[in-house]
């Protein structure tokens, strides 16, 4: 029973496994049509490390996440890092017993990670 069962569950998983692994075959590229010369102008890329917030405000939206006022606030720090290839500030600060630590996407002010552990 115990066979049945092990087999019945690894032929389901390579089914799956193999209907994951097919894909669309993509069309017969055609003809391109014929570009006629234009004027462009080139913009510049933007810089994904510049940054579009200070840290003052990266500092903010750590404290307002956390509900605390910078004020309550100790051992308060502001840091520039990466994350996962990202420009971030990183944010860390104590209160209550517990310490805080953000990373705050530099361009964005998005959170990108959050952590908060009981200090000791």
């Amino acid at each position: 029973m115990k066979k049945t069962i092990v087999f019945t569950l690894m032929l389901g998983m390579t089914v799956m496994f193999l209907a994951g692994c097919g894909g669309t075959a993509s069309p017969a590229p055609t003809a391109a049509p014929t570009a006629t010369p234009t004027a462009t102008t080139q913009t510049p890329a933007p810089n994904n490390n510049a940054a579009a917030i200070s840290p003052e405000q990266a500092k903010a939206i750590a404290l307002q996440q956390a509900g605390i006022a910078e004020a309550d606030a100790w051992a308060l720090k502001v840091e520039q890092g990466t994350e996962n290839g990202r420009h971030v500030y990183e944010v860390n600060f104590k209160y209550g017993g517990k310490e805080y630590d953000y990373d705050i996407d530099a361009a964005t002010g998005e959170i990108v990670k959050q952590d908060i552990d009981i200090d000791d």
